[in-house]
């Protein structure tokens, strides 16, 4: 009698089934899922020298959340609240978006410092998280933006 032993085939499948779960969740954290490269009617080209970055095009917070947020928070990744679900956003509301800045700076559970945007800037991430703030009814209060004029 040899010392192996015979495994089952769900052992296997749910090892298959196992792995398949991690690599669509990984993919979806990479924000393949929400890319905007399937889009069949692309705008027209813009000259490359007019191209400026989103975060910049979009001060409201729109682009960074598209650009970093919408992985884990369009879908309730790692319980992230998901943009405009009124109830797992009251907390997070009453906190306000100051103490939210500090925590996404910082990273809390499964969201690392800075979320997915290691290249925001502090205003940028402010700018995405009063973006999803106001899809629950947040108004935020009204402040210069660093280098705007008063």
């Amino acid at each position: 009698m040899s010392g192996y032993r015979k495994r089952g085939s769900k052992t296997g499948l749910w090892g298959l089934i196992g792995i398949a779960v991690l690599a669509a969740i990984s993919y979806a954290l990479i924000g393949g899922w929400f890319s905007n490269d399937r889009d069949p009617d692309p705008p027209a080209q813009i000259p490359g020298d007019a191209i400026a970055p989103a975060v910049d095009a979009d001060p409201t917070g729109m682009a960074v959340y598209n650009k970093a947020c919408v992985a884990c928070h369009g879908t309730g990744v790692a319980n992230a609240p998901k943009l405009g679900d009124q109830a797992a956003w009251q907390l997070r509301m009453a906190q306000g978006s100051d103490r939210l800045l500090e925590t996404s700076i910082a990273g809390k559970g499964a969201m690392p410092p800075r979320g997915t945007c290691a290249d925001c800037s502090d205003d940028d991430l402010k700018a995405a998280i009063e973006y999803m703030l106001v899809q629950v009814g947040y108004e935020p209060a009204a402040s210069p933006r660093t280098g705007d004029t008063p």
